[in-house]
């Protein structure tokens, strides 16, 4: 199925938002930040799916949500906020949510491994607790920034071993890192996917064709090995259609 996602959604109370992508899209990857945190739109989730016929999936929170913190108490609320998180979605029966490893910043910029350390130390934490609630996770590869694990795929992949936590292949973000083909080596790992495109040089979120990511040669790879949703991350609503539209091109 193909669903579309933006953080732009996020500044508009959620039942325009929820009114307007159900006349394009059948699935939504909401981030509950801004005018949609959570616990705030439960109603209109509901209402979404029952009289919209509306499915959705969540990508958690990013603002300050860093399960990387080498700040203990701050790694311990990141974790609170994605339980809550996970929580509601069992309450909602949705099954899927994507997270994002940890960032570096403030003191943890003088040992970067430090992060990743607390990252796997988190996604260990969590997967228990999502298993039990019936909610799946996926662990997003980042762009190519300083501030930015997980970028490369043995790291992505060596952040969930153990685990059965599984991996979200942002197309657009291992363009920035040149690890495309290594992240494609895991595609039967994949839970969740994200399309849009870049120059390769920094996270643009253009339209899925635009920019130097071969859309064509990631959709050949994923045929046959993924089954699961394909998510347009798009800077708002028009691209995402325009890249939809795209996309039920290319998989005629």
């Amino acid at each position: 199925m193909i669903g579309v996602a933006s953080p732009a959604f996020c500044a508009k109370p959620f039942d325009e938002t929820l009114a307007t992508i159900s006349k394009h899209f059948s699935l939504w990857e909401i981030l509950p930040e801004g005018e949609h945190h959570l616990n705030e739109i439960e109603k209109g989730i509901l209402y979404g799916r029952d009289s919209l016929d509306l499915k959705f999936q969540i990508h958690a929170p990013m603002t300050d949500v860093n399960i990387g913190s080498v700040y203990e108490p701050m790694r311990l609320a990141a974790l609170k906020e994605i339980r809550n998180v996970i929580s509601v979605c069992r309450e909602l029966d949705i099954r899927l949510v994507t997270i994002h490893p940890g960032f570096v910043n403030g003191i943890a910029f003088l040992d970067r491994s430090k992060v990743f350390e607390a990252t796997k130390r988190s996604v260990r934490e969590l997967a228990p607790f999502a298993k039990d609630n019936s909610v799946h996770l996926a662990l997003e590869n980042m762009p190519a920034n300083i501030n930015a694990t997980c970028t490369a795929a043995a790291d992505l992949v060596e952040a969930v071993q153990g685990t059965d936590v599984g991996l979200c292949f942002d197309m657009g973000h291992a363009n920035t890192s040149n690890q495309l083909d290594e992240m494609l080596k895991h595609k039967s790992e994949f839970r969740n996917v994200h399309l849009h495109n870049n120059d390769g040089q920094w996270d643009q979120h253009n339209r899925i064709d635009h920019g130097t990511a071969d859309l064509d040669r990631v959709l050949r790879a994923l045929k046959g090995s993924y089954d699961g949703n394909l998510i347009i991350e798009a800077t708002g609503l028009d691209e995402g259609i325009e890249s939809k539209r795209i996309l039920e091109d290319r998989l005629l």
